[in-house]
């Protein structure tokens, strides 16, 4: 338990140091960098990426098993947090008077949704182009930024990020798997 309670205090520790570097400059590019709703063109790029590679009717499947990983990381996520029910550090009291406070949120904090959605799209991508596309890898700048947006809005801590970046990372293998066996393979 102890080693539990000292983990849980650097990751406060951490978050405290990468929010101080914010400034009101960045803040507005960071609000828009959290709204999933302006990652929509990122997503339709990637169903052409796809249809240019395997055709239309598999690009379909792709973009099905991409909406069905997203929609199954938020169910994961969302049990996650209501059985974990730790705080964000904005709702924190032990540390929401040193934070600026950006954004609004009243869920929980672990595991971050955004952090693992992303990561899961970006994975499953990966995973579908990497063969195709020698800077596929290009793809996990769209995760790496919107998980940090979440940090520099101190709507996460760093584990909460992380864990998020795991989980998405075997949701994405998972359905990968499936997507492989079954469609992928010629």
């Amino acid at each position: 338990m102890e080693l539990l309670n000292q983990l849980i205090n650097y990751d406060k520790e951490l978050l405290l140091f990468l929010h101080s570097k914010g400034s009101s400059t960045w803040d507005g590019f960071w609000i828009f960098v959290t709204n999933p709703l302006y990652w929509i063109p990122l997503f339709l790029i990637l169903f052409y990426v796809g249809y240019k590679v395997y055709g239309l009717k598999t690009a379909a499947i792709i973009s099905l098993f991409t909406a069905l990983s997203a929609a199954f990381s938020l169910i994961t996520v969302n049990f996650i947090k209501n059985n974990v029910q730790r705080l964000r550090p904005i709702n924190d009291i032990n540390i929401n008077t040193t934070v600026r406070v950006l954004i609004e949120a009243k869920d929980f904090s672990f595991v971050s949704g955004h952090s693992t959605v992303s990561f899961t799209i970006a994975f499953l991508s990966f995973f579908v182009l990497r063969k195709h596309y020698k800077f596929a890898f290009l793809i996990f700048l769209f995760p790496l930024l919107f998980a940090y947006s979440r940090l520099y809005l101190a709507a996460h801590y760093p584990l909460d990020i992380l864990f998020g970046m795991f989980l998405g990372f075997s949701i994405a293998l998972f359905f990968y798997k499936i997507l492989n066996k079954f469609f992928l393979k010629n």
